[in-house]
C-alpha cells in the first residue's frame, strides 16, 4: 500500500527547495499553489494533480491555502520521472476524494480499498498521459458492478461470458483501467464485504465465509491474511476482547 497523508497548508505559505525522495502523487482537494517552471508559474487548482518522480521544486500556496492528498513511495515505472500535471477530470476527482476517505477509515475494509482505488488512480493517470481519456466501456462498467453484486461470481470465464467477451479481453482491459487483475479484485470486493462481517456482526466465520461467495473458511482466512496481514480472528479479538480467535 502506498503511504498517504492528507494535509492542509496555510494561506501564503511559500515552499522553497520541497524535495521528494520518490514517485509521488499530489491531488490538491481545496485550494491551490503555484509551481516555479523554467518559463515561469504554472497554476494548479483544485481538483489538480501533479504527477512526478523524485523532485526538488519551488510552490506558492494561494490566498485560501490549500488541502492536499500526498501519495508516495509508488512503483516509479508507473509515473513520469519528470513531473507532469493533470487538470481537474471528473473521474479521477471521485477517485481521490475515494482514496481520502480511505485513508482517514479506521476499518479492516478501508484498507483494502485503498489498495484498489490507488491501483486504479495509477491506471488512469497512466492512460490519461498517454493520452488516453474515455472512461471504461459500458460492458466493463458492468462486469465490475457485476462483481459487486454477485459474490458468487468464482471466475473471468464467467465475467467474460455474461459481457459477451473473450477472457483474454477482459483481462487486459480490467487492468488498463481499474489497475489490478480481474481475479485480484474479485479478492478484495470478497474480502472487503468479509471483513464489514465481522467488524460489525457476531456471526460465525463459517457463516460469514459462505454470505461473502468463500468455498469455506480456511478459504476466507487465507485470503484475508493475503490482503491485510491478519487473520479474520485476529480482527475479531481485536475489535471484541470477549471472544477468542
Amino acid at each position: 500500500m502506498a503511504p498517504a497523508h492528507t494535509f492542509p497548508v496555510p494561506a501564503f505559505a511559500r515552499f522553497r527547495k520541497h524535495e521528494h525522495d520518490g514517485p509521488h502523487i499530489c491531488a490538491v482537494l481545496e485550494g491551490g499553489f503555484v509551481e516555479r517552471e523554467k518559463s515561469g508559474w504554472r497554476d494548479v487548482g483544485p481538483g489538480s494533480l501533479r504527477v512526478s518522480g523524485a523532485a526538488s521544486h519551488d510552490i506558492d500556496f494561494s490566498p485560501s491555502g490549500a488541502s492536499c492528498l500526498v501519495l508516495e513511495t509508488l512503483d516509479a515505472e508507473a509515473l513520469p520521472g519528470s513531473a507532469q500535471f493533470i487538470e481537474r477530470h471528473p473521474r479521477l476527482e471521485r477517485i481521490v476524494r475515494s482514496i481520502a476517505r480511505a485513508d482517514r477509515d479506521t476499518e479492516p475494509a478501508a484498507k483494502v480499498l485503498f489498495d484498489d482505488l490507488t491501483s486504479e488512480l495509477l491506471a488512469q493517470i497512466a492512460r490519461m498521459i498517454d493520452g488516453k481519456t474515455g472512461p471504461p466501456p459500458s460492458w466493463l462498467s458492468q462486469v465490475r458492478e457485476r462483481i459487486h453484486e454477485d459474490f458468487n461470481v468464482d471466475s473471468v470465464e464467467s465475467l467474460a461470458s455474461s459481457a459477451g467477451v473473450h477472457r483474454v479481453h477482459l483481462a487486459r482491459a480490467f487492468h488498463e483501467h481499474y489497475g489490478v487483475s480481474v481475479t485480484r479484485y474479485l479478492r478484495s470486493v470478497r474480502a472487503r464485504r468479509a471483513l464489514s462481517l465481522i467488524t460489525s456482526t457476531h456471526f460465525g466465520l463459517s457463516y460469514i465465509a459462505a454470505e461473502s461467495g468463500y468455498a469455506d473458511q480456511s478459504h476466507l482466512t487465507r485470503d484475508i491474511r493475503a490482503l491485510t496481514g491478519r487473520t479474520p480472528g485476529a480482527f475479531r479479538s481485536m475489535l471484541h476482547t470477549f471472544k477468542t480467535a
